[in-house]
């Protein structure tokens, strides 16, 4: 990537980290989420010259101008039609434009919720070291909150053999990445 040259668009942007990390890279960067309180985050901490923050929904995406770079990281786990969001991906994309999406596997499609609640004991301790006590709380009580265990009850993750033949199928030619609980697929168009 060379620096400020184009746009980008992070589907899925959430709190915005990604897109303003890109925005030293690209002229434009749009970041899209369904959240209004995850976009008022981005608003508010990652708001930079370059950025725009749009509540939009993947499954629909509404632009008239293309794009140099389309990023999603962990969204596409809670889409019901990969399928359409991919093809309007690629229809947004300029030519020579690159695609790359990050998203949970796992062998079982909506783990149970057990399984959140011990990742978030297990990641605890880590998250004392890296973020501090407090902070570490906070993340601790999000991801043991009922209502963000109600949102990870609706996910359905794709298995590493079906995301494989699904993005193979969509994006033919694209490169995989495995990386640990996650898979990465990487396209040029």
């Amino acid at each position: 990537m060379s620096p400020k040259k184009g746009r980008a668009l992070d589907i899925g942007c959430g709190s915005g980290l990604l897109v303003e990390k890109l925005a030293s890279y690209y002229d434009e960067v749009v970041g899209i989420d369904i959240s209004n309180q995850m976009l008022d985050l981005a608003k508010s901490k990652r708001q930079l010259t370059n950025t725009v923050y749009l509540n939009m929904n993947a499954e629909q995406l509404n632009f008239n101008e293309k794009f140099d770079f389309i990023v999603s990281r962990t969204t596409f786990h809670h889409l019901d039609d990969i399928a359409s969001v991919i093809q309007q991906m690629k229809e947004l994309l300029n030519e020579e434009g690159r695609i790359v999406i990050l998203d949970n596997v796992s062998e079982v499609e909506t783990p149970p919720t057990y399984v959140y609640k011990l990742g978030a004991i297990q990641e605890f301790l880590p998250h004392c070291f890296k973020f501090g006590i407090k902070n570490a709380i906070r993340i601790y009580n999000h991801n043991t909150s009922k209502s963000w265990l109600e949102h990870l009850a609706s996910d359905k993750y794709l298995s590493e053999q079906n995301y494989y033949d699904l993005y193979e199928k969509l994006l033919p030619g694209c490169q995989f990445h495995k990386m640990g609980w996650a898979m990465g697929v990487v396209w040029t168009k």
